[in-house]
């Protein structure tokens, strides 16, 4: 009787203990959340990122984890969408790119439009996004968390000074996109298709006399102090392009409601360190090229209109033209950012 008794106490004691273990706040499942960066860890992009991983780390406090791979050891930069569409990791930053079924969300991005400053026109495009569904639904498997631009984009070139397009004539420009192709060779340039890799070599041995592309970049990868004339389009560039944080639409929708509140509340941390880090480079690389005695041209509203109107007709209308022949409505989203813009 006393062994049987020995026996059904360690028993009750076993099942008391596991009970206490299975319900300990301690051992519930982990919510676990990979990010991709095609960044390196050091750029200011990718030091936003990893500040809003360590603010959501902080207030989730164990309840989730979300851990941030840096430099494209996940997907690079063209895998992004359709990596984080497809479920390869949960989230990831993102510059918005047409090639990925982007049309309408590209209005942003077409020149010479005379956007303001980043934060300014980061807060039109999500109203443009806000109030258009036809561009809400261009993001197709994937919840666009968050978007910031890009730094805008200007002339750069190692020559002369380029104040109107009859100054771009012969010039071999290396454009990041195809719209500021487009614009470039309209002004008479010779575009060049080279890796943004191979800016430097390619200035320094003649095959490039320019870039049209932002300041942070030029200096990058090396190419800054060779570009010796800039022409300054505004506060908003030739133009901008967004970039942000997007996640897997399925996952998402499964988050709870505490934890998706504290993804949205430490998106602030990413857009304020960006903006501060951002600005800040783009500062000290202007005072750079000054300092080496680069020659800079500021351009008036009035003198980037000529550009505008340079391009209108093969950018700008055949965005509208094209977005209508797929039933979109082109007009009236590029009317309101026009509207905005004024």
């Amino acid at each position: 009787m006393m062994k049987k008794g020995l026996v059904l106490f360690v028993s009750l004691c076993v099942i008391v203990t596991l009970g206490t273990f299975s319900a300990s706040p301690a051992l519930a499942k982990v919510i676990q959340i990979t990010v991709s960066d095609h960044n390196p860890e050091m750029a200011p992009p990718a030091k936003a990122l990893g500040l809003f991983v360590k603010k959501f780390n902080e207030l989730a406090a164990g309840k989730a984890k979300m851990t941030l791979h840096y430099g494209g050891a996940l997907l690079k930069g063209n895998e992004a969408y359709r990596g984080v569409q497809k479920g390869v990791v949960d989230a990831a930053h993102y510059v918005l790119d047409r090639r990925d079924g982007f049309y309408l969300n590209d209005v942003v991005s077409l020149p010479f439009l005379g956007w303001p400053s980043q934060p300014e026109t980061a807060k039109m495009y999500k109203a443009l996004r806000d109030k258009f569904p036809e561009m809400r639904a261009e993001w197709k498997g994937v919840y666009p968390l968050l978007f910031n631009m890009m730094p805008p984009s200007h002339i750069h070139n190692t020559k002369r000074d380029v104040k109107t397009p009859a100054d771009m004539k012969g010039l071999k420009l290396h454009c990041a996109e195809a719209s500021t192709t487009i614009s470039s060779k309209a002004a008479g340039a010779t575009p060049v298709h080279t890796d943004i890799a191979d800016m430097y070599m390619s200035l320094d041995r003649g095959l490039l006399d320019g870039v049209v592309n932002h300041f942070p970049v030029l200096f990058v990868f090396g190419a800054l102090k060779l570009l010796t004339h800039h022409t300054i389009f505004g506060d908003g560039g030739i133009n901008m392009i967004p970039m942000g944080v997007i996640f897997n639409q399925k996952k998402w929708d499964k988050y709870p409601a505490d934890v998706k509140k504290m993804i949205e509340e430490a998106t602030h941390t990413y857009t304020k360190a960006f903006y501060a880090m951002d600005m800040g480079f783009q500062k000290k690389t202007i005072a750079d090229s000054k300092g080496w005695g680069h020659s800079f041209t500021y351009l008036t509203p009035e003198e980037i209109k000529v550009w505008y109107d340079l391009v209108k007709g093969k950018i700008h209308d055949k965005w509208i033209k094209d977005a209508e022949a797929k039933g979109l409505p082109g007009k009236v989203i590029y009317q309101e950012a026009l509207n905005m813009i004024k």
